[in-house]
């Protein structure tokens, strides 16, 4: 759902980067944006052909829609300043842009966060080399190979009647009010996270529940698993403090429509003020 419309491959390509090809260049939690309306957008080959330092290598980390996207490589160390009209941002920012170009931002960085952090083989600690046949990082001293991570984590629209239980992390930067969700544990079906984390995080049991969707999420390297459930609003929300700052029953008529509904969260909770959910 949501980014079902942006077509995405992550296999090694050998296309060149063109002047109006996406170039991503991240620092942690940063990427290298520019600014068109006040709207930040993903800047092309030819802004940041300026700015990249020279023998810097350039890979093709993914195309999207047939589109070759492009990022200095991961496994070497060149660190790309800003300039030229184009400055480091926060990674939250994709949350303004259009729905493609924040599938694609964050999509990169999921794999650009993967390969920074493998660069080196966890088993002898050589240095790593791409893969030139499959989306991978190999080691040439002892042949170890490693694919990129996805973590799947389950989030779940939890109703009684006609109000949705909302919730606020207590440890994000987010601190908007969003929707109880949680990381699979080892051993868990999808069905079982969310009983759990429901239970741990509000106390309350989940019924008739349901698989609604899922949405890739490159900003935590996930893969969200939407689900709605039913429960017994009478019983008092037991809120856990450690992973809550708060968590409350909102009414539909009480909801407003969202400024976007670029998150699964968000898509969720649009969805239930409709009555479509």
């Amino acid at each position: 759902m949501l980014f079902e419309d942006v077509r995405i491959a992550v296999q090694p390509c050998a296309a060149a980067p063109k002047d109006e090809s996406p170039v991503l260049c991240f620092q942690p939690g940063q990427v290298l944006l520019v600014e068109k309306e006040s709207v930040p957008c993903l800047p092309v080959y030819r802004q940041v052909k300026p700015l990249l330092p020279e023998g810097t290598v350039l890979i093709a980390l993914l195309t999207a829609d047939g589109q070759a996207v492009f990022t200095p490589d991961p496994l070497g160390d060149e660190v790309i300043p800003q300039g030229n009209g184009l400055s480091y941002g926060p990674m939250r920012l994709f949350r303004e842009m259009d729905c493609r170009s924040g599938a694609v931002l964050t999509a990169a960085h999921h794999l650009w966060q993967w390969m920074r952090r493998n660069r080196f083989c966890g088993g002898c600690g050589g240095r790593m080399e791409h893969d030139g046949a499959e989306r991978a990082l190999r080691c040439p001293a002892c042949g170890q190979v490693n694919y990129p991570m996805i973590a799947p984590a389950i989030i779940v629209a939890l109703t009684c009647g006609d109000a949705i239980l909302l919730a606020k992390s207590a440890n994000s930067p987010w601190k908007h009010y969003g929707l109880v969700a949680g990381y699979v544990e080892v051993g868990e079906t999808l069905e079982q996270a969310v009983r759990r984390e429901v239970m741990e995080e509000v106390g309350l049991p989940v019924h008739h529940l349901r698989y609604v969707g899922s949405q890739p999420w490159g900003v935590s390297g996930s893969l969200m698993c939407a689900f709605q459930g039913e429960t017994d609003g009478s019983l008092p929300l037991k809120i856990q403090r450690s992973e809550l700052a708060d968590a409350k029953w909102v009414s539909r008529c009480q909801l407003s429509a969202p400024a976007s509904t670029f998150s699964v969260a968000q898509e969720l909770i649009e969805r239930f003020r409709q009555g479509k959910l």
